[in-house]
This record gives structure tokens, C-alpha cells and sequence, in this order.
């Protein structure tokens, strides 16, 4: 295909800092992009169309390109991400419509009441959140009502008989005059206290309270205040504390074309969250816009923190700070605490979708334990298997398993293969939990290896095999699976396949190296076989042993005079 078409454009470019539009024959926008120097930039997106099949796209559907010249670098930040929302091209990374998420408001009124609220400002108030997922938001809502019996009502009647609510234990009733206002608002700035994460102090406010109506004899209210404590000693054992300080802050990790969002509000993380985005070719620099799409729409708070640098990161900056009216701090160090949870949510949510897609693709559960297996040799020699173990979602290394082998002294892959699977397999008669499936590093002809070792055991388990470069997948009932069509599946075959060769080829190196030592050794007056194996046990290289004192060696049972025979030999 010709993409020449574009060449007149570039020509024609501008050498100032806008805004260019690719534009279709239907005269559709598909994609949009800013520039301090406009034509340079297209001459970089024209001499990417070799090596980035995006960019081919780009220039296959487009007919002309269109331009925008602005008088700052800010200037086309802010035009650029007006015209994707306006236009929300198709090679544009954005987030998805819907991407408001709630936030709960204790209002300003006379006596308060709390409402959601999906538009920061919209309701006079405080805004506490944003809860992700949103259903967290009404949870919260309601165990607000519950804990500090807020109203309800919209707007508070003024009247003698109590609501419903009363009667249930979720209201005060301030409209019957059932609370005084003072201890009213009291209990609505406990509940903002609440909100803001430090449920802590709350609870210690409710100390003081229980033992001052437990002195004055007032046993009602003390009960109350009792239900109180335990209904919030509940939702802080739910909680996720974070022993660091941060007050407010939202965190990014941008990983594998996926962005998570983890909110912290009070030390504590409030809300988690996967956004979805609009396009998955996802692009260096395509950061900032899911960060400006998502705060155009969503509460900008004290701080943010993303796990790693990001472009236009000045241009950022300062439209958060227009937009919040006051300086935002943005950090590139998400502290261990942080990190590690949100690897944990990953792996959680990643091991979720694998059980759909698994039972959807193959008509059964996925296992909770899978074995694979690989063979590596050099010309023949050195011929040794490898066993890697992927247990509950995570290679379990303390149950790999190695295999020299011993019954093929050529190159016989099949043969080796038979070897190591039925030494394996048989442990599986004794095994309380063995396996529900076996994965080979091979193809068809690997496939059945493994399946003829199976019959001849009378084992029942599924076999599988996974062919390199067209990562192709065999199963025992002749389907074959091409794992580029589905992420997950492709991600935990590759990933046990690549473990079981790098463990088999380092297995494979290691007995050469031994070997290799051992044969040097041989040249050594004084060095028998039951010498070289402790040297080699117990330095594995010969610059170790070079370096080792004569006194040590001494106690491995190598004499003096020995030790010194080698490292002249060694030396020489």
C-alpha cells in the first residue's frame, strides 16, 4: 500500500507548535495529536509506518491530514484534549464514557443529610471519594445513615410525627425534634470525620462518649453508642490501613496497556479500580491523556502518584492546576506498601478473568495446579528435563522439580521426553493432589509422548503441548488453540513454557560447567573422583577455588600439599 498521499502534508507543515488531525474519506477524524513542531512530528509518525502497524493504520484509513497552530506547547495540551473528547478519534487512547465515579456529600443545610454525587462542586458540601467501584459509594452511604443517623428526607419537613426511619434505628428525627441541632451537627461532623478516613479518632470520640452516659446512668444512649463502635470495629478490620503518610492521594499503575487506580483517603485506600480504556494500542505519552480524561470528570486531589515518568508532565501540571485552582504535587515512587497491593488486586483480578476464559475455551475448571515440563541437551549430551509448577495463580518454585537423564545417551527428544514424564508421572499414584494438567514444551509429536505415558499409567489428567513462534496450543482431544486470540490463556502457557526452558537450560549449564571443572581436575596429581565432587559441591567455579585458603580446603580433606598442586596448575 502507498502512503505517499501523506508526503504533500508533511511538505506543507507547519514548523510551530499545534495541534494535526488525520482525517478519512468519510471525513472522520481517527486520529489526533500536538506537537511543538508540527512537521517534524509527522515526518517521526511517516518514518514509523515500517515498524508500528498502528501507525500503518493510521496512514492506510486516513486522506489528509489537517493542522492547528497554537501560540504555546500548553495551548495545543489543552486543544488536544478538547478535540479527542469532542471527537474521540478511533487510535486515540481515552477512557471510556462513564468514567465519573461517585463521591459521598455530607451537605451544607441547616441539618445535614448525605447524597452521592458522580460531579464535584454540583452539590453544596463536603465531598469525601471518590468509592470505586461505585456500588461502594451506596454501601457507604448507608452505613453512614446506620452509624450517625443522618436524614433522609429531601427536604426536611417540619412536622410532630416521626418517619420510618426513626422507627428503624436510622434516623435522629430531627424533623419532630426528637435531637437537638447542636447534637445534630455533632453527630454530621463525627460522620465527615469518618469519611475522611480517620474512623480511629472516631472511635475514640465514642470512648469518651460511652463512659460519660455509663457514669451519668444514661444506659440507653450508652447502648447506642456500644452498636456504634462495633458496627465501625467492623468496617476497620474491612479496611485496608496503610502504615505511610499519605493523607489524599490517587495512584496510577500503568502495566502491560492496563491502568489501575487506587484511591487513598485518610491513610486508608477507599477505593480500586482497572479503568477501562477506549483503545489498547496503547502509546508512549497516551498517560497523560487517560489522566486528564479521568480529572475532567472526577475529584483532583491533594496528590498524585504514578509508577512511572510520563510526558508533557509540565503541561500536566499546569492544567491540574487550573483546574483545581490550587498546586497538585505529582510523585513518580509508589512505595512498596502500595505496590505490593496493588500487584496482589492484579494477580485477584487477572486470575478471575482466567477462570472465565479457561472454562469458556476448554469445558472445564481451570486447575489449580499445573505442571510443565521441557527437555534441553547440547548435541545429545548433558540431556536433562525440567518440571516448573503454577499453583492458585503463582509458579510455586519450591515444587519445581530437575531430571538428568538417564536411558538416552543421543539425541532423542522423544525418548527423553518418555523418560522424565513417567519418572514424574508415577509420582502422581502417590501424590494426595496431583495435578489436573500437564503442559509440554513442544508440539504435536511432544503431545503424544505425554499422552501415550498417561494411557500406559492409567492417570487421569489432561495433557497439553504448546508449540514455539506460532504459539499454537495442542490439546488431548485434537483441538488446536491459537493463544494469540485470547491474552490471558496466551500469558499463562507462555509464561509456563519460557519458566520450564529457562529451568531446564540452566540445569543443562550447570552439569556442563560440572563437568567441565571435574575434567580439569582430572589433571591433577592427587585429585580422585571423591575429591572433585566436594570441591565442585562446595565452589562450583575454578576461580573460587583459586581463591579459597589453604586452611579451608584443608578441612574439606584436600592436604596441603594437594591444594597447592592445584592452584599451581590452576595458575598456570
Amino acid at each position: 500500500m502507498s502512503y505517499e498521499w501523506a508526503l504533500e502534508f508533511i511538505e506543507n507543515a507547519p514548523q510551530e507548535s499545534g495541534v494535526y488531525l488525520f482525517k478519512n474519506k468519510k471525513k472522520q477524524y481517527i486520529y489526533i495529536g500536538k506537537a511543538v513542531n508540527i512537521k517534524n512530528r509527522l515526518k517521526n509518525h511517516y518514518q514509523q509506518i515500517k515498524t508500528d502497524p498502528k501507525e500503518r493504520k493510521i496512514f492506510a484509513e486516513s486522506s489528509q491530514i489537517e493542522w492547528i497552530i497554537t501560540k504555546s506547547d500548553y495551548e495545543a495540551f489543552v486543544l488536544e484534549n478538547e478535540l479527542i473528547k469532542q471527537y474521540k478519534p478511533k487510535y486515540n487512547v481515552r477512557l471510556k464514557s462513564g468514567s465519573s465515579y461517585p463521591m459521598v456529600v455530607i451537605t451544607d443545610e441547616e441539618y445535614p443529610t448525605v447524597k452521592i454525587s458522580r460531579k464535584y462542586g454540583e452539590i453544596k458540601g463536603s465531598y469525601f471519594g471518590p468509592f470505586l467501584p461505585a456500588k461502594t459509594a451506596r454501601h457507604m452511604k448507608d452505613l453512614i445513615h446506620k452509624l450517625f443517623k443522618l436524614r433522609t428526607c429531601d427536604p426536611m419537613p417540619i412536622r410532630n410525627i416521626v418517619c420510618f426511619d426513626y422507627h428503624l434505628g436510622l434516623c435522629s428525627g430531627p424533623c419532630a425534634n426528637k435531637i437537638s441541632k447542636k447534637d445534630y451537627n455533632e453527630d454530621a461532623k463525627i460522620a465527615k470525620t469518618f469519611l475522611s478516613g480517620n474512623a480511629k479518632d472516631v472511635l475514640y470520640n465514642l470512648y469518651d462518649k460511652i463512659n460519660e452516659y455509663t457514669q451519668k446512668l444514661m444506659f440507653e444512649k450508652a447502648a447506642v453508642i456500644r452498636d456504634q463502635i462495633k458496627a465501625i470495629e467492623t468496617v476497620i478490620r474491612k479496611q485496608e490501613v496503610l502504615g505511610i503518610p499519605i493523607q489524599e492521594a490517587d495512584v496510577f499503575y500503568f502495566i502491560d496497556k492496563r491502568v489501575f487506580l487506587i484511591v487513598v483517603r485518610g491513610h486508608t485506600i477507599i477505593g480500586k479500580e482497572e479503568l477501562r480504556i477506549s483503545n489498547q494500542d496503547f502509546e508512549e505519552g497516551s498517560e497523560v491523556f487517560v489522566l486528564t480524561s479521568y480529572y475532567e470528570n472526577n475529584y483532583i486531589p491533594e496528590k498524585i502518584i504514578l509508577n512511572k515518568k510520563v510526558q508533557d508532565i509540565d503541561n500536566l501540571k499546569q492544567w491540574l492546576y487550573q483546574s483545581k485552582g490550587k498546586k497538585v504535587e505529582i510523585d513518580f515512587a509508589i512505595l512498596p506498601q502500595i505496590k505490593n497491593f496493588i500487584d496482589r488486586n492484579i494477580n485477584i483480578a487477572d486470575l478471575e478473568t482466567l477462570k472465565e476464559v479457561f472454562e469458556k475455551t476448554f469445558n472445564f475448571p481451570l486447575p489449580r495446579r499445573i505442571e510443565c515440563f521441557d527437555i534441553s541437551h547440547l548435541q545429545g549430551e548433558f540431556t536433562v528435563g525440567s518440571c516448573v509448577v503454577w499453583e492458585d495463580g503463582y509458579m510455586n518454585k519450591k515444587e519445581y522439580r530437575r531430571f538428568k537423564v538417564k536411558t538416552v545417551d543421543k539425541v532423542d527428544d522423544y525418548a527423553s521426553l518418555r523418560e522424565v514424564l513417567t519418572r514424574r508421572f508415577r509420582k502422581y499414584l502417590e501424590m494426595e493432589n496431583p495435578p489436573q494438567l500437564i503442559l509440554i514444551d513442544g508440539g504435536k509429536g511432544q503431545l503424544s509422548q505425554g499422552i501415550e505415558v498417561r494411557e500406559k499409567l492409567g492417570l487421569n489428567i489432561k495433557v497439553f503441548s504448546i508449540a514455539k513462534k506460532e504459539e499454537i496450543l495442542y490439546t488431548d482431544d485434537g483441538k488446536e488453540i491459537k493463544l494469540f486470540d485470547s491474552l490471558p490463556l496466551l500469558k499463562l502457557f507462555t509464561q509456563l513454557r519460557d519458566e520450564a526452558h529457562r529451568f531446564a537450560i540452566s540445569y543443562n549449564r550447570k552439569l556442563r560447567e560440572k563437568e567441565g571443572l571435574k575434567s580439569i581436575l582430572d589433571n591433577i596429581e592427587g585429585i580422585g573422583e571423591k575429591r572433585k565432587e566436594v570441591l565442585y559441591r562446595t565452589y562450583k567455579t575454578l576461580d573460587n577455588i583459586l581463591k579459597a585458603p589453604d586452611e579451608e580446603l584443608k578441612k574439606l580433606g584436600i592436604p596441603t600439599s594437594v591444594a597447592q598442586k592445584i592452584k599451581e596448575y590452576l595458575n598456570s
